[in-house]
Order: structure tokens, then C-alpha cells, then sequence
């Protein structure tokens, strides 16, 4: 699904790419719940869904930066989160043997990012008038909801990382 959604947001499709941003989210969360209801949770779940995560997100931050429709710091401390949790992960798993799992903190933050990403394509699909004119017309309200996604986003990201560091803390 991320090909695809790529593919329209390289495309300038901005509805079709928040659909499909949607779609992975909704496919992530039922993959999780699922496998927490069937009690399939496994050690190369614990460590592909995260990744998963990771490279939808670095995936599409990168896009929407390359098309100025993300400001470079939101990027720049969104990847510097990933990769500091990917080699704290991987650290743990080849010199302790342990997989942590995802926390709470950890998930919000994500599916604030997503909501955060669709908001920002949202955004300036309603300010090129991609919706249509009544969306331009009230695209201040949109960018409004995401300058303050973008902030608790931002808020998220160094609380999560800040609970993944006690976590690593706490293994050592």
C-alpha cells in the first residue's frame, strides 16, 4: 500500500494519497489488534511492525519535505527519533538478546505523526484547491488544526523517546 500511496502523492493525487495513508494506519492498528486477541504476538512482530511504521513514516515525511509541504525541522526530529530507537533496538536485541515491544507513548506518537501528516496534505491540498472551493475557503481552519497537530506531534516525539531511553535504561 505505500508504493501506492507514493505513487499518488508523487502524482499530486493528495485525496487518494490521504485515503491510502488512512488505509495503512487502519491495516497497522487491525494487524496489532488481531495479533494481540489471538495471542500471536511473536519476536519478529515485535521487531517488523515498528519497522514497518518507520519506513511508512521516513518514507513520506521525505516526499512531502521534497514537495514543501512539511516544514525541514519536523523531518529532521522525526527521523533523528527513528533511527536513535532503530539502533537502540537494535543494540538490545544483539547484545541482550531483548526485543522491547511498542509502548503506549510510542503508539500515540505514531498515530499522531500519521494524523499530523494527513492534516499537512490536507492543508495544502485545500490551499491549491485540490477539495474544492469550499475547503479553500476555509483551509484556515485546517492549517490551523495542523500547526497544532504539528506541535503536539513534535511534544510526542521527545516524550517517546525520552520513555524508550528509561526503558533501555532500565535493560542495561
Amino acid at each position: 500500500m505505500l508504493g501506492v500511496c507514493v505513487y499518488f502523492l508523487i502524482n499530486n493525487n493528495f485525496v487518494l494519497t490521504g485515503l491510502f495513508i488512512v488505509l495503512i494506519w487502519i491495516s497497522d492498528l487491525l494487524d496489532g489488534f488481531f495479533a494481540r486477541m489471538r495471542n500471536e504476538i511473536s519476536e519478529l512482530g515485535k521487531l517488523i511492525d515498528p519497522l514497518a511504521d518507520k519506513i511508512v513514516i521516513i518514507t513520506l515525511v521525505i516526499i512531502l519535505l521534497l514537495k514543501g509541504i512539511i516544514p525541514e525541522y519536523f523531518v529532521i526530529i522525526i527521523i533523528s527519533r527513528d533511527i536513535i530507537i532503530l539502533l537502540g533496538g537494535l543494540y538490545l536485541k544483539y547484545r541482550k538478546n531483548i526485543i522491547l515491544q511498542s509502548n503506549w507513548i510510542g503508539k500515540i506518537t505514531v498515530f499522531s505523526i500519521g494524523f499530523t501528516l494527513i492534516l499537512s496534505i490536507f492543508n495544502f491540498a485545500s490551499k491549491i484547491g485540490q477539495f474544492g472551493n469550499y475547503f479553500f475557503y476555509h483551509c484556515e481552519i485546517t492549517e490551523l488544526l495542523y500547526i497544532i497537530m504539528l506541535f503536539i506531534s513534535i511534544v510526542l516525539t521527545f516524550l517517546s523517546l525520552f520513555s524508550y531511553f528509561q526503558r533501555f535504561k532500565e535493560t542495561k
